[in-house]
């Protein structure tokens, strides 16, 4: 009996091995399976949310595509209308040519100049300037015909100063204005966009 038993025991020990291998087995596969069915799920949330931020990235793109489009033809516009100006504003300061301009629009519209003064020149980042003064007097309709005419002149300039005095007692009004020639535009210091 006692070979009995031995073969007995031997046979539940191979059992028990059978069964601890079976159970080592589905332990591992059942832990295999968690490991990777945990890794799958944090890949796919992982790749949810790259194409989430692709797609926004997608709309942003395209919303930046027209928008660079636009600021690009804003940017063409804007220099076209610089470089206009620039055509307008001569290098050098060429007063007589101006102030013969002036004489001819005021002689057309019946404006009498009596005098001209030339002012300082001033030095600025991107350009330079004069003023120059001249005083003269007409009626209502030379003065707005000279105006007039003078709105068309090429030459980039401004009225910086004007005073027309209304008389008590003539149609004839006394005109003081101070206008300012530009000249010798330059782009400014460390302008460069590179």
């Amino acid at each position: 009996m006692s070979g009995d038993s031995n073969d007995r025991k031997l046979m539940a020990l191979g059992w028990l091995f059978h069964l601890g291998g079976l159970a080592s087995l589905l332990l591992g596969a059942c832990a295999y399976q968690f490991v990777i069915s945990g890794l799958i799920t944090r890949q796919q949330s992982d790749n949810d949310a790259e194409i989430a931020r692709l797609e926004t990235l997608l709309e942003t793109e395209q919303d930046v595509g027209s928008d660079f489009s636009r600021l690009r033809a804003e940017l063409a516009r804007l220099e076209a209308s610089a470089e206009a100006a620039r055509q307008r504003i001569p290098e050098t300061a060429q007063e007589s040519e101006y102030l013969a301009q002036i004489s001819s629009a005021a002689k057309t519209n019946g404006l009498s100049i009596n005098n001209f003064t030339r002012g300082a020149v001033t030095v600025l980042g991107t350009h330079s300037q004069l003023q120059i003064r001249l005083t003269g007097e007409g009626d209502y309709a030379a003065l707005c015909g000279f105006f007039k005419e003078m709105s068309t002149f090429s030459r980039v300039a401004t009225v910086s100063q004007m005073s027309i005095t209304i008389p008590s007692s003539s149609e004839i009004y006394p005109l003081d204005m101070t206008m300012t020639l530009y000249f010798g535009a330059r782009a400014p210091q460390g302008g460069d966009r590179g």
